[in-house]
């Protein structure tokens, strides 16, 4: 009984070794996929890039909003699946954008 409990620890640990061997692949090919903000250029040009990406926009009021960039056009930023609302989605005017954050890492 005790060498058939070893024998599962032993096998346990192998198993454990090899999801730690593959993770560093995964964290690359994650990290590779991450967004990434550009200071040299313009907001609708950041905006524009982390489409389909989760992002957060303060605006020049204070109010904040979160949601997934569908589309960047015409001075206006389209959020879609807004957190914390269910089936929202919401145009921002640019202009008013204070700042906004995403995800890199």
């Amino acid at each position: 009984m005790k060498l058939m409990c070893e024998k599962k620890m032993v096998i346990a640990g192998f198993c454990l070794l090899l999801l730690c061997a593959e993770a560093p692949g995964a964290f690359a090919a994650e990290a590779k996929d991450a967004a990434q903000l550009n200071a040299a250029t313009s907001l609708a040009e950041n905006l524009t890039a982390l489409k389909g990406k989760t992002v957060t926009v303060t605006l020049a009021g204070g109010q904040v909003m979160s949601g997934v960039v569908k589309e960047v056009s015409g001075g206006l930023l389209h959020l879609e699946k807004l957190s914390q609302k269910e089936f929202y989605d919401a145009l921002v005017i640019l202009d008013k954008i204070a700042a906004i954050e995403t995800r890199v890492r």
